[in-house]
């Protein structure tokens, strides 16, 4: 499978001792999701997704709903925490 130039930069970011949340950004079509899920299966971790793509504008009870769940399933893990936006 292809994988993107900022596949291994990823990687590193998420692997790494940084707090900071991994932002994916930019226009339509240029692999965001495809890079999410390749970084996702290689690191193994717990791990939600959600798409705020899509016809229906996405309010903040939905952003609420989908970060507690993240949450929730960050605080059950033993293991190494990150996020990837």
């Amino acid at each position: 499978m292809y994988k993107r130039p900022l596949y291994k930069k990823v990687i590193q970011r998420l692997e790494g001792t940084s707090p900071f949340i991994q932002v994916l950004a930019g226009p339509r079509q240029i692999g965001k999701t495809t890079l999410a899920h390749q970084a996702r299966q290689a690191l193994s971790l717990p791990s939600h997704y959600a798409s705020a793509d899509g016809s229906l504008l996405r309010d903040t009870a939905w952003i609420e709903a989908e970060w507690e769940k993240g949450r929730i399933l960050a605080h059950r893990s033993e293991g190494p925490l990150g996020a990837l936006l």
